[in-house]
């Protein structure tokens, strides 16, 4: 008897995520009951109840909430997409009584900051969403040793390896662009695309290629120009474009800060936005709402979207630790786009 009970005295204490798969669970379910916040299902709590206790876990589920902070941790502060973030989290932190913390993760030369983990550990946010899928397995494991649920919310399309997760479904807004400048009598259709490594941009492509496939268009090789997150390759390229003997009646820009690339080189052509060449981009970035020619564009509700993965972390009910959410693409029709011009 003595030898069990020092054993079970010197046991290793389980950690969060095993508790988590012992019980059928979610680290982030597990979270909320050992710290006492968001909905859990009765049969759920009762099942993780039943497993801290098998195992003598030292902290007993407790019925308050001993802290009332909430992070939103962003990779770089640089994107146009951080306010409107901001925006999100700070209404929910708003409407629940809650404590935003914001907690950037590169210091100013972009590289990974020594500190923002030791900011983490002491404020002990009940939850964390995080602006991209590329998680540290050190942060993965300061998440579950203060018992927060974190969310991912990846604007770049990559897909999260695990976790919970909230993104724009960017097939659908490729789509939605593609049957739009189709609608319009458009034949011939550039697209600008971005980087490699960024799934949003391929999956933008994608998207506007079925609406072509659909409607039995087929798609010209040089009208599919390489492009990156910025303006200046746009511009180059669609110089190259508005160059051709035969030039494309529309160009999609698949990110909002290519468009200023766009109304550059077809400013500097003479070349009319709509008249002569139809303009849509994706993101519905501010900036461009009062362009001397309003933008159409795809928005990506970032504000919706952090509200959305912060409920999904401390309200949401469902068990599954890798749940993600699919968010529809909506496309805001402006001035840029308009009917082809016969030639």
């Amino acid at each position: 008897m003595t030898g069990n009970s020092s054993e079970r005295s010197g046991a290793r204490r389980l950690k969060v995520a095993e508790i988590a798969q012992l019980a059928g669970t979610s680290p982030a379910t597990v979270s909320k009951v050992i710290n006492g916040y968001g909905s859990v299902s009765d049969a759920t709590r009762q099942r993780i109840e039943q497993v801290l206790s098998s195992v003598n876990y030292s902290k007993k589920p407790v019925k308050h909430v001993t802290s009332r902070n909430i992070a939103l941790l962003i990779d770089r502060m640089d994107h146009p997409w951080v306010t409107p973030m901001l925006s999100g989290a700070m209404r929910y932190a708003d409407r629940n009584g809650l404590n935003l913390i914001i907690v950037s993760r590169t210091d100013d030369d972009g590289a990974l900051s020594p500190y923002y983990l030791q900011f983490l550990r002491r404020a002990k946010p009940l939850a964390v969403v995080v602006n991209t899928a590329d998680l540290l397995d050190k942060e993965r494991e300061l998440f579950a040793s203060i018992h927060a649920g974190y969310a991912i919310i990846d604007l770049r399309g990559n897909v999260a390896s695990e976790g919970l997760e909230v993104r724009l479904d960017n097939w659908a807004g490729g789509l939605e662009v593609g049957r739009h400048l189709i609608g319009l009598g458009h034949r011939r259709i550039a697209i600008i695309t971005g980087p490699d490594d960024m799934m949003c941009f391929r999956a933008r492509l994608d998207g506007c290629k079925a609406a072509m496939n659909e409607a039995s268009i087929p798609l010209d090789p040089s009208l599919i120009c390489p492009g990156d997150e910025w303006s200046e390759l746009a511009r180059r390229q669609t110089l190259r474009l508005l160059a051709m003997e035969n030039p494309p009646t529309a160009i999609f820009a698949t990110c909002d800060t290519q468009v200023v690339g766009v109304y550059d080189a077809a400013h500097q052509m003479g070349v009319d936005i709509p008249g002569e060449v139809s303009v849509v981009g994706f993101d519905d970035n501010e900036y461009l709402w009062h362009a001397a020619t309003p933008l159409t564009t795809v928005r990506q509700p970032y504000a919706d979207m952090t509200e959305r993965a912060f409920r999904l972390v401390l309200e949401s009910e469902d068990d599954d630790p890798d749940r993600k959410v699919l968010i529809p693409p909506k496309l805001i029709v402006r001035d840029s786009t308009g009917p082809v011009r016969v030639r």
